[in-house]
Order: C-alpha cells, then sequence, then structure tokens
C-alpha cells in the first residue's frame, strides 16, 4: 500500500508567501527596540500598561467598523467581510482591561481618562488615520501586527506578570485573550486567508503598514518611560477606598 501525502495547493502556497512577507515586515522593526530602556515590570506599571490595552481595544469595534463600510463602498468585499468579523470579534475586548484594572483596586474608568501611555496612543492615532485614508487598507497591516506580536505573550509570560501582582488579583484578563493563549493565533490565520486572495500591490501596502505598526510598538517615547513614582502620583486619585 502506498502511503497517501498531503499536497501543498496553490492556496496553500499563497498563503504561506503572505506570512513570510508579513512577519518579515514586523521583524524588520526589531531593530527599534531598545529592551535594556524597558523597566522592570512592577504592580504599578502593570496598572500603566493596562490602561494602554484599554485604549487599544477600545478603538478597534469602532474604526474596523467605519472600515467595513469604506471597503463595503467601494465594492471590495474580502476587506468588508474580514473588516465587519474582526469588528465583531474584538467588541468589548476593553471591559476586560476595565475589570482587571478594578482587580487591582482602582476606579477604572477614571484611570483610562487619566492615564494614557505615549505608546497606545500612537498606535490608536496611527490606527485612526489608516482607517480614515483615502484607502483604508493600512488597517489590515496594523491588525496583523498588534495580533502577531501578541501572540509572542505565551503562558509564562502571562505567569510572570500574576508574580508580580498582589495575592488573588485576576488582572490578566486581557493580556490573556491577547496573547498566544486567545484568539489571535485564529484572527492571524484568518487575515493571511484573506489577504492571501489580495492583489500583489494591496499586499505590498499591508506589509508597509505592518512594518509601520510594529516600528510604533518597538520605539521608545522620546521622553523615555514614566517611573513608577510619577505612574503612581497619576493613579493615586484613581484608588478604591
Amino acid at each position: 500500500m502506498v502511503n497517501a501525502t498531503p499536497t501543498t495547493t496553490a492556496s496553500d502556497r499563497a498563503v504561506a508567501s503572505v506570512r513570510s512577507l508579513l512577519d518579515r515586515a514586523v521583524a524588520s522593526a526589531f531593530v527599534c527596540a531598545r529592551p535594556e530602556a524597558v523597566p522592570p515590570l512592577t504592580a504599578t506599571r502593570w496598572a500603566w500598561r493596562l490602561a494602554g490595552l484599554y485604549h487599544l481595544t477600545h478603538s478597534t469595534p469602532t474604526l474596523l467598523g467605519l472600515a467595513a463600510e469604506r471597503f463595503a463602498a467601494a465594492g471590495r468585499s474580502v476587506l468588508a467581510n474580514w473588516a465587519r468579523e474582526r469588528a465583531r470579534e474584538e467588541s468589548h475586548h476593553d471591559r476586560l482591561a476595565l475589570r482587571d484594572l478594578r482587580d487591582l483596586g482602582y476606579d477604572a474608568l477614571r484611570v483610562v481618562e487619566r492615564v494614557r501611555p505615549a505608546t497606545a496612543i500612537r498606535l490608536v492615532e496611527y490606527f485612526e488615520r489608516s482607517v480614515h485614508a483615502f484607502d483604508p487598507i493600512g488597517c489590515v497591516g496594523y491588525a496583523y501586527a498588534i495580533e502577531r506580536l501578541a501572540m509572542t505573550v505565551r503562558e509564562p509570560d502571562i505567569r510572570a506578570v500574576e508574580a508580580i501582582l498582589p495575592a488573588g488579583t485576576r488582572a490578566t484578563r486581557c493580556l490573556r485573550v491577547h496573547s498566544a493563549a486567545g484568539s489571535d493565533g485564529d484572527h492571524v490565520a484568518d487575515t493571511l486567508l484573506a489577504v492571501a486572495r489580495l492583489t500583489v500591490g494591496e499586499q505590498t501596502r499591508i506589509a508597509e503598514a505592518a512594518r509601520d505598526t510594529a516600528v510604533l510598538c518597538f520605539t521608545p517615547a522620546p521622553a523615555g518611560p514614566p517611573s513608577d513614582l510619577d505612574i503612581e502620583a497619576l493613579l493615586a486619585p484613581c484608588r478604591l477606598h
């Protein structure tokens, strides 16, 4: 008996090619990273990061919903369906960050009003510009980069965060959803399937946006990261008693 071997279809090859293109684009931004400049994680600094996660996740459903409308109006059904489905899947993830902040003992809504981490805000502004651009296709590259980088966060990374939090605190809900433990792997796969159906020119523009997004993720803020004392001063009025 001859053992059957899986065959690689044209569709498989197209997806593999797009994955290579987009992953190279994201990886090209690694040169901007300055890991030595990243302060050690503390419970205070985790609250700061949760505020950033809130701003990122809060913007996503609305902006992707608008992108879906614009793609549909232009007759670009593949991208319209992609954006519409992604907007649905990302709905209410901002609530996870708010729950995490409450678990840390903060008035969560007050925190996210006061705390606007520079990197998160730069990313949201880039996302907004992409969606409102003459061709909103850059938002696909933005989404791919954000979710592909989220996949690098694995269970040991999540446990390392939990280890510095007060005992009994469940303040990693948002992180778990946006990690290798969550749904971002499926989202990346779905995005690759959609992008593989586009023209080479469209794929190139998506790769450029993925690179630009990753650069924003890795480039330190000009003023450098705030100190724990600076963050504590911002958070102090938000403490629940």
